[in-house]
């Protein structure tokens, strides 16, 4: 612990004496389910250590003061907190007087409550159990604590762009920037606790120029003011813009609107308009014009309904009757066929009526060509005879019937041209039935048409400001409302002096980022030989180097992300007292030598004789020489404490540690868990 040292920490002309502001913490109290009480307490202004093996109780310190200062989850796990404690309380040294704070932490089955109790005094000491009662919720416990350090009514404005409202700055906004647990403080992708939660970065962001002075309460203020200004501004403009656009394209969209008009059929086509006004009335005769009847589609629907079965009816008659006809031709074609057969038949045997008559002669027994006496009849003749007869009987039958086919086939015939005429006559009606349909087709399709267009001149002409003096005199009230607001923003603008705001910002991040680079040069840190800045917009840590610019992001090892956030911590915390900004005056880090204990019996240890290196050795000195020198310089206006296992050996360490959690000794006394234990 070199005296060369100390000129990393103290820039030209810095002291931390004259602070007034302070929020610190005298002890922190837990209550048992059963009445005992449990209190660590810890000195004001300087640095204390809680150091300890792993699972007694370290980490749940920071949790603990995090719900105390106002947060509605309680951050305590389940284990020997939630089975034997049933209320956790702080005792805070406040500028003025000091004041207690218990939260009774919530049912088994829930995660968060929002009851606390606080109580001021001069003398206040850790109130008994039998004493403890929920007297304000979480948000009066903010408000009441903010006030009492310099927190008054705040608006803080989201960055332009943001999807956030306006929101007044508390102490939980300021929490945050003084707490960082095991998980946060060896991340490169958050620098501040609760920056990964939901808005948690938004807020930061917002709220973070106000408490490094850039921007002041009545200024605070006035930038909401000026935000609201801009958007009625903005407001105002369009609505002017939109007001001027219309009226130099109102003439070009109305004669647009009525050449569409003439071409449906709802304005004249001779008429003609030499005014705004008149052509703008001609527009809205158009708008009601009535739209044309329909006529009696019902009947009509009805009417070709019945044609279209009467000619289905016709054509399976013509059908019918077709084949009708078809088979009396065919049967007239078989007898025709048949008769020629039948009369070549005829024709062989007509030789027959040549023969002489036997009938004189014995039956059969007479030569029918000769006439002589044969010795046995011959019956060939009559077989003969008989087969003419049958023949010329057959002929006879069809001669008869093919008179009647005839007759048929004329009715047939008759029947078919009645029936092909009335077809016509059908198909004429459908055919002029179509052509009606297809009229009204286009009829409708026309009445659409004008439908579409008066709904489209009314819809534009709905759009339009009044005409004539009170259309004049909408673009002045319009003109003279923008110009109002324009000036009100000028107003704001000049009151405001953005310019100054960002100059003020500037200069903190300057100062910061001086502190930041002599923090991280001492602590020997990856990219720190040049200049360290903190990113208020994005929330990290960026080093210059010889490549560009490098966020921590971007930056390797856990041992750099723990040191950046460290410096980073630090150089924040001086400008806030030094400058005594509304913040506490605290600083809780948990396990920041985590990422140097190579196993589970070195961190239990805590001796640094098991860390890895030589260098790490002397990285995790540093660090702890760095908080003690910075807590010495600040003296008695900040308070720094550390839960981690390291525990060295050298004698200003040893004196710094308030609790050595080792061998049996815990946060939570064993006799409590023995006692709850079922």
């Amino acid at each position: 612990m070199g005296g060369d040292r100390r000129s990393a920490f103290h820039p030209p002309g810095a002291t931390g004496r004259e602070s007034l502001i302070t929020v610190q913490l005298r002890s922190l109290i837990l209550y048992s389910k059963s009445g005992k009480v449990r209190e660590l307490t810890f000195r004001l202004g300087e640095l204390n250590i809680i150091t300890g093996s792993s699972r007694t109780g370290k980490s749940i310190i920071l949790d603990i003061v995090d719900f105390c200062l106002g947060r509605d989850d309680a951050p305590v796990s389940v284990g020997p907190i939630t089975r034997t404690v049933e209320w956790v309380a702080v005792l805070l040294q406040l500028p003025d007087t000091r004041t207690f704070v218990a939260r009774r932490l919530p049912a088994k089955g829930k995660k968060s409550v929002s009851t606390a109790m606080l109580e001021f005094g001069s003398a206040l000491r850790p109130l008994p159990y039998e004493r403890l009662a929920n007297n304000c919720d979480s948000d009066e416990l903010r408000q009441q604590l903010g006030r009492r350090i310099g927190l008054g009514d705040v608006r803080s404005e989201p960055q332009p762009g943001s999807l956030q409202t306006p929101f007044a700055v508390h102490l939980g906004h300021a929490v945050p920037l003084c707490l960082q647990n095991q998980d946060e403080i060896t991340t490169r992708s958050i620098l501040f606790h609760r920056q990964g939660e939901r808005d948690g970065g938004a807020r930061l962001t917002s709220t973070l120029p106000y408490f490094l002075g850039a921007v002041g309460e009545d200024q605070a203020q006035k930038q909401h003011e000026l935000t609201t200004a801009r958007r009625l501004l903005r407001r105002r403009q369009q609505d002017l813009k939109v007001a001027e656009t219309a009226d130099g394209d109102i003439d070009a969209h109305l004669h647009q609107l009525l050449a569409q008009a003439r071409t449906a059929a709802l304005v004249s086509a001779g008429d003609e308009f030499d005014s705004r006004e008149a052509l703008i009335d001609a527009l809205r005769e158009a708008v009601r014009f009535p739209p044309p009847a329909t006529g009696e589609e019902h009947s009509h629907t009805e009417r070709t309904a019945a044609l279209q079965e009467r000619r289905t009816q016709l054509r399976a008659k013509l059908n019918e009757i077709s084949e009708q006809r078809q088979f009396l031709i065919r049967q007239e074609a078989a007898e025709d066929s048949y008769t020629q057969v039948v009369q070549r038949g005829i024709s062989r045997l007509h030789a027959v009526d040549l023969l002489p008559d036997t009938g004189s002669h014995a039956e059969g027994t007479a030569c029918p060509l000769c006439g002589s006496h044969l010795p046995q009849p011959d019956h060939a003749v009559e077989d003969m005879q008989r087969t003419l007869n049958d023949l010329r009987g057959q002929l006879t039958s069809v001669h008869t019937v093919r008179p009647r086919r005839e007759q048929t086939l004329r009715e047939l015939t008759d029947q078919t041209d009645t029936i092909r005429e009335e077809l016509r006559g059908v198909e004429g009606a459908l055919n002029s039935l179509a052509e009606l349909e297809a009229s009204r087709n286009r009829f409708r399709a026309q009445a659409e048409e004008q439908a579409f267009l008066r709904g489209r001149i009314d819809a534009h002409l709905s759009q339009l400001p009044d005409t004539g003096d009170t259309y004049e005199g909408s673009l002045l009230q319009l003109r003279a409302a923008a110009a109002f607001a324009q000036a009100q923003v000028d107003d704001l603008e000049a009151e405001l002096d953005t310019d100054a705001m960002q100059d003020r910002l500037d200069h903190a991040l300057n100062y910061i980022s001086t502190d930041m680079t002599a923090y991280a040069q001492t602590l020997n840190l990856e990219h720190s030989k040049r200049s360290i800045r903190l990113d208020v917009r994005k929330l990290t840590v960026l080093a210059d180097s010889d490549d560009g610019i490098v966020p921590l992001l971007r930056i390797g090892s856990g041992e750099n992300w723990v040191g950046y956030h460290l410096v980073a911590h630090l150089a924040l915390h001086r400008y806030f007292t030094l400058h005594q900004r509304p913040v506490p005056r605290i600083l809780l880090l948990d396990q920041v030598t985590q990422p140097f204990y190579p196993s589970e019996v070195a961190k239990d240890s805590g001796n640094p004789d098991l860390i890895r290196s030589d260098a790490d050795r002397n990285t995790v000195r540093g660090m702890f020489e760095l908080m003690y020198r910075f807590t010495n310089d600040l003296a008695p206006n900040f308070q720094l404490i550390v839960s981690d296992h390291a525990n060295l050996s050298d004698q200003w360490y040893q004196d710094c540690v308030r609790y050595n959690w080792r061998n049996g000794d815990a946060l939570v006394p064993q006799a409590w868990i023995d006692e709850h234990t079922s």
